[in-house]
């Protein structure tokens, strides 16, 4: 099968990175570069992750640095969820010797869009800056993407007002632009990614493969797990989660609906109005994800994970709340599992990363691959099934 191309854009702090670690382990996708835009942190950090995550790693992926500054008039948003510097705690060598393209992250973007002749999708896990400049730049090039898959927005609720998410908030000028593009695409937004969160028992089973990657990873969700603890962030894999419905979009309940974005209000600027009920009369242009569903996957033929960073991407979507928190749950081996599925109709459905084994097999880093899965659900935090 063959790879299908893709430029992730991101402002990468801490899940970004995990995002960005399984996007390179997975054969299903080709990471053709890494943009970096201001949003977590300062573009000046971005865009040095970026570069020192693609060093680290040895991959053969460009580099390019993007927007410093939102369209829209924002200031003082950086707080100590990514640490200062995007990565938490964590410190990766400097690689002096992956240079940044002569390119803008638009420019790159257009000549990557021209290359691929139609093909080139775009992962969008960051404020949407460098989208809008492109798409203003070179309009032919909304003929040119095939797919825009974008963590970001929410059909109901927000995390930095009560009805704006991080990244269209951040720069909600820029989302409308994009969304209003008609290019094909689909919102994960925190309505399916506030159900993603990695504990404890998985940072230590990622860092037992002992690779660099999975070291890596479990570096910085031990970041992540210590900053809940002290009162933050939960371990939550937004932008993984992102990654992982580019892989296995069969993984999302999605709905079409015409969304905009809102951009003015003292409090709804940043806010995504999604048009649940046709109230607008307008012609729906985005795929908005409302919910994991296990019932759409393939019975798995595969029961081992093909590399540690499909193990990390898989993982994002193991958690979802069941409406009843009474319900006994099964346990391994997965197929009576899956044989009494149908008894769940009705309630929250699950997500099952195990449909990531069909569509990540032979993954490149497979002979790096640690020991396989435990497959067992057990609590998470109290209401949270987990598989693992």
């Amino acid at each position: 099968m063959e790879k299908r191309p893709f430029i992730i854009d991101c402002d990468t702090g801490t899940d970004d990175a995990i995002a960005i670690l399984a996007a390179l382990g997975s054969d299903a996708i080709r990471v053709r570069a890494l943009t970096s835009v201001n949003g977590n942190v300062n573009e000046n950090f971005t865009s040095r992750n970026n570069r020192d995550l693609v060093g680290y790693l040895g991959a053969d992926v460009e580099v390019a640095r993007g927007a410093k500054i939102p369209f829209y008039p924002r200031a003082g948003y950086y707080d100590a969820t990514h640490g200062s510097e995007g990565l938490g705690d964590v410190t990766l060598p400097a690689a002096e010797n992956v240079p940044f393209t002569k390119e803008t992250a638009p420019e790159l973007i257009r000549r990557i869009a021209e290359e691929e002749e139609g093909r080139l999708e775009l992962l969008v896990v960051g404020p949407m800056t460098n989208i809008a400049i492109a798409l203003s730049m070179y309009p032919e090039l909304k003929e040119k993407i095939r797919h825009i898959w974008f963590m970001g927005g929410a059909a109901l609720g927000g995390n930095m007002t009560p009805t704006a998410e991080f990244n269209i908030w951040v720069d909600p000028v820029a989302a409308k632009l994009v969304i209003a593009s008609g290019i094909p695409m689909t919102m994960v937004g925190l309505d399916v990614t506030l159900k993603a969160a990695l504990n404890r028992e998985d940072e230590q089973e990622i860092r037992s493969f002992g690779n660099k990657g999975a070291v890596l990873a479990a570096d910085i969700l031990d970041y992540m797990i210590r900053r809940y603890a002290d009162g933050g962030e939960d371990a939550l894999m937004h932008d993984a989660l992102a990654a992982a419905a580019a892989v296995c979009p069969q993984c999302l309940v999605c709905h079409d609906y015409f969304v905009d974005v809102e951009c003015q209000g003292e409090y709804t600027a940043g806010h995504t109005m999604v048009d649940r009920r046709g109230r607008t009369g307008k012609k729906p242009n985005v795929s908005v994800a409302m919910e994991l569903d296990a019932m759409a996957l393939p019975q798995p033929k595969v029961l081992n994970f093909t590399s540690v960073m499909t193990w990390v991407l898989g993982s994002t979507l193991i958690y979802i709340r069941m409406m009843s928190p009474h319900l006994a749950l099964p346990t391994s081996p997965m197929p009576s599992a899956f044989s009494i599925l149908p008894t769940f109709r009705g309630f929250w459905k699950w997500s099952m990363t195990l449909s990531l084994y069909n569509a990540i097999v032979g993954s490149s880093l497979s002979n790096q691959m640690g020991p396989p899965a435990r497959l067992q659900f057990v609590p998470h935090r109290g209401h949270l099934p987990q598989i693992r």
